[in-house]
């Protein structure tokens, strides 16, 4: 997938170029590539409960490092990931410059790579029964509520995991977690109008709600939607389906 230079006032506007690769984290057992992890991710995966989390987040991570040192130019285990103020993680010297975030739900894994200070990325399988009308008024904007509400019945599921994933990503893009309300900024959720942030309140953001970019990846994904957020215009996506 590419898509062209955005249009201001009838010029082309050009912008960042940003890979997404989409992970399959059941494919394979990730195995002896678990010696690629830093000694805090062998500890997190070895945390959870269950062997197809552990497993998944384990083909996650040497996915991330593989593809993140093919970039940087350096050995995937050699990869360091500080954390900014908020924890958002960043990769280290010497592969400053390259913004990543990487997201799963289930087997799905989303990342998404490019040149530039921060990006955003979330992919969501889509669950029956879980968009509910409750669980948008609790987390949505209002005016997202009262859009989401107009919509046909049969149409509500689907724009629920629009709203929740673009939300997600340029929330993760802002690097500002739990501290930034999901009210505090709009995005659009209708069938057949593109992705856009509508509202950003100012304090959260230096960039205007215009001046980001978010791009709908679902048609990569079957039974799931996704998303990314990238400050600034983009001028060229590249979608990759990758085999962990």
């Amino acid at each position: 997938m590419e898509s062209d230079g955005k249009e201001r006032d009838g010029k082309a506007v050009t912008g960042s170029s940003v890979e997404v690769f989409i992970l399959d984290l059941d494919r394979n057992d990730p195995g002896s590539d678990q010696q690629l992890l830093s000694t805090d991710e062998v500890e997190r995966a070895q945390r959870f409960r269950f062997d197809r989390h552990r497993r998944r987040y384990v083909a996650g991570r040497v996915a991330m490092r593989r593809i993140l040192g093919e970039r940087a130019g350096i050995d995937p285990a050699a990869l360091v990931f500080p954390t900014n103020e908020q924890g958002k993680p960043l990769l280290g010297p010497p592969s400053e410059g390259i913004a990543f975030n990487l997201s799963n739900s289930e087997a799905v894994g989303l990342l998404a790579v490019m040149e530039g200070p921060y990006v955003g990325a979330d992919v969501e399988v889509i669950r029956t029964g879980f968009a509910g009308e409750d669980i948008a008024r609790r987390f949505f904007a209002p005016d997202e509520v009262r859009r989401l509400l107009a919509l046909a019945e049969h149409e509500r599921e689907i724009a629920f995991f629009r709203c929740w994933t673009r939300k997600e990503a340029l929330l993760k893009a802002l690097g500002g977690g739990l501290s930034i309300p999901l009210r505090a900024f709009e995005v659009t959720l209708e069938p057949e109008v593109p992705a856009r942030v509508l509202r950003l309140e100012p304090q959260w953001s230096p960039l205007r709600a215009a001046d980001w970019t978010l791009v709908d990846v679902s048609e990569h994904v079957p039974g799931s939607v996704a998303a990314i957020a990238v400050p600034g215009p983009v001028a060229e996506i590249r979608v990759h389906q990758i085999v962990t």
